[in-house]
């Protein structure tokens, strides 16, 4: 009985320790990243602070790619900003692609070349959950996605385009829907405080 007992606390503590390092190891990958996006906005010269806090709020990857997009957001001039920013996986590091982007609507769509694949971007919070879907037109009329469901408080949505040249996608139409299917404003889809 005490053998079971002193393995059991033995297997305890190298799980306790494991779950720790692996935190340690997530929590520097989410310091880096937030630091080099700060880095980039403030490289971007538009006035903001030196103090400001950039917050990441999700890192997806590309499918099929070792490209990632991670979503942040940071406050600033009175305003909560959203953003997103591109990063390349390499040697289990996250290197700053040279995309960033933000704004203070809570969604926004970019596009982005991925080995020479362009592809829509789409990203933002889904505040109270108002959204249940979004419809994304572009200006040739010939092709255009949905996204049937916004299931989760942020979201960053990848698109395959058809087209070569980004200046083909803008600009595009963006129409939201509520959880019934009604179609929403732009201020109740992107500007809602």
């Amino acid at each position: 009985m005490l053998r079971k007992f002193a393995l059991t606390m033995v297997l305890t503590l190298l799980c306790s320790f494991y779950t720790h390092e692996t935190f340690a190891i997530q929590m520097s990958d989410t310091e880096a990243l937030e630091a080099s996006i700060k880095e980039a906005i403030l490289k971007g010269g538009s006035g903001i602070k030196p103090s400001v806090k950039v917050k990441l709020i999700r890192l997806d990857k590309v499918p099929q790619n070792n490209y990632y997009t991670a979503l942040f957001s940071f406050y600033s001039h009175s305003s909560t900003y959203l953003g997103e920013a591109s990063f390349i996986k390499k040697n289990d590091e996250y290197q700053y692609a040279g995309s960033l982007n933000y704004g203070v609507n809570r969604i926004n769509q970019t596009t982005i070349t991925v080995d020479n694949q362009l592809y829509s971007i789409f990203y933002g919070d889904n505040f109270n959950e108002r959204l249940g879907s979004i419809s994304i037109k572009f200006p040739n009329k010939t092709f255009k996605y949905n996204i049937k469901s916004v299931d989760s408080p942020y979201f960053v949505h990848f698109q395959k385009l058809p087209i070569a040249d980004e200046k083909e996608a803008y600009p595009s139409r963006i129409t939201c829907y509520d959880q019934n299917h009604r179609e929403l404003t732009w201020h109740q889809c992107a500007r809602v405080k």
